[in-house]
């Protein structure tokens, strides 16, 4: 499964079914001038307005501000240009890249109650997610208590009773780049898959780069990342998620991944029982 990018423009492509393109294409038009007009009336003056970061010049909302190359070598060199914080702006929408150690932990300590909710993502968050990603859920009951139940497993203290899961699965991926030098990225990503399954999941089994459930875990990683870097007109236009057919891949990719908890699920129910059932 995958998703197809325009690399010209950084949209994703969906399916719409045919009877609703002349509908979609008068209500699209309407739809940005009425927006349109509220974004220019709401533009404050210079005497209201607080200046954004530095930042590369803004683009189109259709397009993606962020490098779509290399990004973590093109993304440093902006913070290089601009200083440790940059304003990438497309459209009426801005986006703050904190690129220094310092200014992160000076910001997010003074600012942390500010900063704690996330931008509304209708493609990812809620289409391809169902709200139930952390790392992009809106400030309220479900985040305090996702992270309640993160915090409790992952904190300072808990994280030192997974040493020896680490230490074993850094023995192994160190043997497995010795011997197969050419793949060190992929022994990494099955070293990262490894400790979670077995720290989440309770997996012991060996796991190996070819194993089903690492396959399908880059998989649901990829969809995510993938999804995460194009520009959906949905989050523009919310109402189009209710078209027939319209951003079939994210929904597919939500059913994928859903599937892929609940196997996981499954076989811990399974552990448990069996294990219940010893004498």
């Amino acid at each position: 499964m995958s998703f197809v990018r325009d690399g010209s423009a950084g949209i994703t492509t969906c399916f719409i079914l045919s009877p609703w393109k002349y509908i979609v294409g008068g209500a699209a038009a309407v739809t940005t001038l009425v927006l349109l007009s509220k974004t220019l009336a709401g533009i404050p003056t210079r005497k209201n307005h607080i200046p954004l970061p530095p930042g590369p010049p803004a683009v189109w909302f259709w397009e993606d501000p962020m490098p779509n190359h290399s990004v973590a070598i093109e993304t440093a060199k902006l913070i290089e240009k601009y200083g440790p914080v940059v304003s990438f702006r497309h459209g009426n929408q801005v986006t703050v890249v904190i690129g220094r150690m310092d200014a992160a932990t000076e910001i997010l300590e003074k600012q942390g109650s500010m900063l704690v909710d996330r931008p509304r993502s209708v493609a990812v968050g809620e289409i391809l997610s169902g709200g139930m990603h952390l790392v992009i859920q809106h400030v309220g009951d479900r985040l305090r208590r996702s992270r309640r139940a993160v915090h409790a497993h992952l904190q300072l203290k808990a994280a030192k009773n997974y040493e020896n899961i680490q230490t074993g699965a850094a023995k192994e991926v160190i043997l497995d780049i010795l011997n197969v030098p050419k793949e060190h990225i992929q022994h990494a990503e099955r070293f990262a898959t490894a400790v979670v399954l077995r720290i989440m999941y309770g997996k012991a089994t060996p796991t190996s780069n070819d194993d089903p459930e690492v396959v399908r875990v880059k998989q649901s990683i990829a969809n995510f990342q993938i999804a995460y870097s194009q520009t959906y007109l949905v989050d523009y236009f919310p109402w189009l998620r209710y078209l027939p057919g319209y951003c079939r891949q994210l929904k597919e990719a939500q059913k994928f991944e859903l599937a892929l908890y609940r196997d996981q699920l499954s076989r811990v129910k399974q552990d448990m029982v069996r294990v219940c059932s010893y004498p």
